[in-house]
C-alpha cells in the first residue's frame, strides 16, 4: 500500500511541474501587459490544483501558502483587484516561494521563509491592490465574507444573475431579500459537475456521499443537461445536485469534500435556503428556486459584476457534447526505448535494401514499409518533442529581477519560441539559458547613462529565439551592448594562466576564452557574477548534449551566443560519401547540388585554400580528407573527385571535396556522446546494411573558421 501511495504521490508532483509551468507562463504573459480572463485563470487553475493535491497528502506548508496565493488569485480574477504591474510582481515573488514550498515537499531542499511574501499577499487583500500600484480599476466594493480556500466569488451588489442549470435569467439584487440568511440555518450547497468529470477519473457521487456522511441530505436534483438517450454519452456528467447540510458543520469540512472536483464544476456553499427574488423580471417558464452559484471556471474580470444574459430558455435536450481529449501519463524510459526500436526498424530497411534487387524491393514493397517507418518515428519523436517556451517562460521574470539589481533597462524580444524540442533537452538548458542571460545583462548591456552617451537608447535589449535545421536545433541570447572586450578578455586569460602571453589568437579563439573555466573579468564578486563558473557550465552542460556553443561579437554592437544542440535521436537522409576508403554520411538537408570539376575550375589561392568556379562565382572548397588527417590521400586531384557544394548558417556556400558518392540513404542517429564521446565536426554515428558503422558530418562546424576544428584529427585519434 505504501509504494502505491508513493507512486501516486510521484504523480501529484508532476502534476505540480506542470501546474508550475503553467503558472509560470501565465505570470510572465501577465507581466508582459497580457492581463486577459484566460491568462488570469489558467494562473489560478495552477495553484488550486497544487493546494488541493498538498492537502491530499499532508503537505501543510504548502496547503497553507498556496491557499493565501489562491485568494489573491481569485479576486483578480472576479476583478475585485485590478492585475497592475505592482499586483503581478507580488505574485511573482509568491511563485518563487510556491515553487521552493513544492521542493520542499519533494524532500530536495528546506522549508522556504515565506513571511515576507505572505505579508505582501495579504497587503495585496487588505488595500485592494500592490502598495506602489495604481488605483485598481472601479469595481463593487465586496461582501464581508469568510475566507473561502475554494476562491469562490461571493455574490455582492445589484447583479443580474444567469442559472447555469438552463433556466431563464432572473434580476436579484440585495434589496430583494427580505433579511440576511440566519447563521444557524443549514448550509444549501448546489453540485454540478463539469460534463467531462468521469472521463477525467472523477466520480461525482462519491462527493454526495461524503456530504452524505456530514448530515447531508439530497433536497433537489437538476436535470436540464440530461440529452436524449440517443445523444447520450456514458462518459459525460450531467445531472447536478442540491444539498442540504446540517448548520452544524463547518464549512471548512464542506470546502474539504470538493478538494478534487474538475476546475470547469459548478459550486455553491450558502447559508439558508435558496431564495427566489421578490420582483422577477418576466420569464416565458418560471425557474424553481436555486442559490446563487458561480462557476471556478474562467471567469472575466467585469468592470461590474453582471453575467452574461440569455436571449431565450434553454431547450430541455442539450445539444450533442464533443468527446473530450483523452491524455494518458507514460515514463520517457519507454518512449525512449520505442524510439531505439524504430530506429532498429530502419536499420533493417537498409539491410533489406543492401541484399534485395530492386525488382524484388517493389516486390515485397519496401518503398512502402520505409514511409511507414518513417512516419512511426515522426509520431514517437513528437510525443517527447515540447515548446522551448517553457524554457523561454522564465526569462522575462529574470530579467526584471537583474534590471532591479543592476540598474539597468532591458526589453526583451523572442521568436520561435514555440520551436519543438526533445523534453530532455529543455529539461537541460535551462541552466545554460540562465548563464547567458546573466552574462548579457551584467557583461553586454551598458547603464542608461552610458548608452545615451554612446548615441544608444537608455534601453537595451536582448533577443532570445530558435530555430530548427535539419538535425540541428539553434538557440540564440543575442544582445545590442558593448560587445566583448578582446584585449581586456586576452589580458584577463593571460593573468589567470590561461593561455602564454606570447600566444597569437584570433578573435574567435578570444571570444572562446570566455567560456573558460574560471574565467571572468568582473573586478568584484556579485550576485550576478565574479566566480567565473557561468559561461564554463553553458559549455559543459551543451557539449554534453553533444551540442556546441557559438559566440560572435561586434565591439559596439553587441554578442550573440548560439547554442547548438543535436536532436537525441532522428532519422534523416543522407549521402553515403567515402573519404580515403572510409564511408561517411553527408546530411542530405545541407547539400545543394554535387559537381564533377572539370580541370582547372578547382583553382588554388593560399597554400591550403581552394576554390572552385561555378557560373561566374568562386566558392570555397574544403578537403575533408585534410580535415580529417588523411594525409595519403591528400594528392588526390580535384578531378578525380567529387564537390558537394553545402550550404550553413556560418559560412554560407562552401563545397566538400569527397572521393565518391555511394549512395542516398535514411539512417539512424546515434549519440557518440552516450558511447564515446563528442568530437567536433561530427554530428553523431549510424549503422550501415551492411553492418558496419559510419560517422555523420556534422557541417556546421566543417565549415566554421578553421579554428573550430583543429582539434578534429585529435578526436578521432584518440
Amino acid at each position: 500500500m505504501s509504494d502505491d501511495l508513493d507512486d501516486i504521490q510521484a504523480i501529484f508532483f508532476e502534476e505540480c511541474a506542470e501546474g508550475l509551468t503553467t503558472a509560470e507562463t501565465g505570470l510572465s504573459a501577465m507581466n508582459a501587459g497580457d492581463v486577459s480572463a484566460g491568462v488570469i485563470a489558467g494562473v489560478f487553475r495552477a495553484v488550486h490544483s497544487i493546494k488541493g493535491g498538498a492537502g491530499a497528502f499532508g503537505h501543510a506548508a504548502l496547503t497553507a501558502f498556496s491557499h493565501r496565493f489562491e485568494n489573491v488569485l481569485d479576486e483578480v480574477r472576479a476583478g475585485r483587484i485590478a492585475p497592475t504591474p505592482g499586483v503581478t510582481g507580488v505574485m511573482l515573488t509568491a511563485f518563487d516561494i510556491l515553487s521552493d514550498h513544492v521542493a520542499a515537499a519533494q524532500g530536495t531542499r528546506g522549508l522556504p521563509n515565506d513571511a515576507a511574501a505572505l505579508e505582501a499577499l495579504d497587503e495585496v487583500l487588505k488595500n485592494g491592490g500592490a502598495p506602489d500600484a495604481a488605483a485598481p480599476v472601479a469595481a463593487p466594493a465586496p461582501v464581508e465574507v469568510d475566507a473561502d480556500p475554494f476562491g469562490f466569488v461571493p455574490i455582492a451588489g445589484a447583479i443580474e444573475s444567469f442559472d447555469p442549470f438552463g433556466f431563464e435569467p432572473v434580476g436579484v439584487s440585495l434589496d430583494d431579500f427580505d433579511s440576511a440568511p440566519d447563521v444557524a440555518a443549514p448550509w444549501t450547497v448546489t453540485f454540478l459537475p463539469s460534463n467531462a468529470a468521469l472521463s477525467n477519473g472523477g466520480e461525482p457521487m462519491l462527493i454526495i456521499r461524503e456530504l452524505e456522511l456530514l448530515g447531508g441530505s439530497v433536497i433537489g436534483a437538476d436535470l436540464s443537461r440530461l440529452p436524449s438517450l440517443r445523444d447520450m454519452d456514458p462518459e459525460h456528467s450531467y445531472i447536478g445536485w442540491t444539498v442540504s447540510v446540517p448548520a452544524a458543520i463547518e464549512e471548512s469540512a464542506i470546502t474539504d469534500c470538493f478538494d478534487f472536483v474538475d476546475p470547469d464544476s459548478v459550486v455553491s456553499i450558502v447559508r439558508g435556503d435558496s431564495v427566489a427574488p421578490a420582483a422577477p423580471a418576466p420569464v416565458t417558464q418560471a425557474p424553481p428556486p436555486v442559490a446563487p452559484v458561480v462557476s471556478i471556471a474562467s471567469i472575466a474580470p467585469p468592470a461590474a459584476p453582471v453575467a452574461a444574459k440569455v436571449a431565450a430558455p434553454v431547450s430541455p435536450e442539450a445539444p450533442r457534447v464533443e468527446p473530450a481529449s483523452q491524455t494518458i501519463r507514460v515514463e520517457l524510459t519507454k518512449l525512449d526505448m520505442l524510439l531505439n526500436l524504430v530506429g532498429e526498424l530502419v536499420i533493417r530497411g537498409s539491410i533489406l535494401a543492401d541484399r534485395l534487387s530492386p525488382k524484388d524491393q517493389e516486390r515485397v514493397e519496401l518503398p512502402q514499409l520505409s514511409r511507414l517507418t518513417r512516419e512511426i518515428q515522426d509520431t514517437v519523436m513528437s510525443l517527447r518533442a515540447q515548446p522551448i517556451k517553457q524554457s523561454f517562460s522564465r526569462v522575462p521574470r529574470m530579467l526584471r529581477d537583474l534590471a532591479t539589481e543592476t540598474g539597468k533597462l532591458v526589453t526583451l524580444e523572442t521568436t520561435g519560441e514555440m520551436t519543438e524540442v526533445d523534453k530532455g533537452v529543455i529539461e537541460k538548458i535551462g541552466d545554460p539559458l540562465t548563464h547567458m542571460i546573466r552574462n548579457a545583462v551584467d557583461h553586454g548591456i551598458e547603464s542608461p547613462a552610458d548608452r545615451i552617451a554612446c548615441g544608444k537608447p537608455p534601453e537595451g535589449t536582448i533577443r532570445l529565439s530558435a530555430e530548427q535545421k535539419g538535425a540541428r536545433i539553434f538557440v540564440r541570447v543575442a544582445d545590442d551592448g558593448a560587445g566583448i572586450d578582446r584585449v581586456r578578455v586576452r589580458a584577463k586569460a593571460v593573468e589567470k594562466g590561461i593561455v602564454a602571453a606570447d600566444a597569437v589568437l584570433s578573435d574567435e579563439e578570444i571570444d572562446q576564452l570566455i567560456c573558460a573555466p574560471g574565467f571572468s573579468t568582473a573586478e568584484t564578486i556579485s550576485n550576478i557574477s565574479g566566480r567565473g563558473v557561468g559561461m564554463d557550465v553553458v559549455r559543459s552542460n551543451v557539449e554534453a548534449l553533444g551540442g556546441r556553443v557559438e559566440i560572435s561579437s561586434v565591439p559596439g554592437k553587441g554578442t550573440t551566443f548560439t547554442m547548438v544542440l543535436p536532436l537525441t535521436l532522428a532519422i534523416l537522409e543522407g549521402m553515403i560519401v567515402r573519404l580515403a576508403g572510409q564511408r561517411f554520411v553527408l546530411p542530405l538537408a545541407n547539400v545543394v547540388e554535387t559537381v564533377q570539376p572539370e580541370p582547372g575550375q578547382v583553382r588554388p589561392t593560399t597554400t591550403t585554400g581552394e576554390v572552385i568556379e561555378l557560373r561566374g562565382n568562386y566558392v570555397p572548397v574544403r578537403r575533408l580528407t585534410r580535415t580529417f588527417g588523411f594525409a595519403d590521400n591528400d594528392a588526390r586531384s580535384p578531378e578525380e573527385s567529387l564537390v558537394i557544394i553545402v550550404e550553413s548558417e556560418t559560412a554560407g556556400h562552401v563545397g566538400l571535396m569527397v572521393d565518391t558518392i555511394d549512395d542516398r540513404r535514411e539512417v539512424v542517429i546515434k549519440s557518440l556522446e552516450q558511447n564515446l564521446h563528442p568530437i567536433r565536426g561530427l554530428g553523431g554515428a549510424t549503422i550501415l546494411g551492411d553492418g558496419s558503422i559510419a560517422l555523420i558530418l556534422d557541417i556546421e562546424a566543417l565549415v566554421g573558421p578553421s579554428s573550430s576544428v583543429r582539434h578534429i584529427t585529435k578526436g578521432l585519434a584518440a
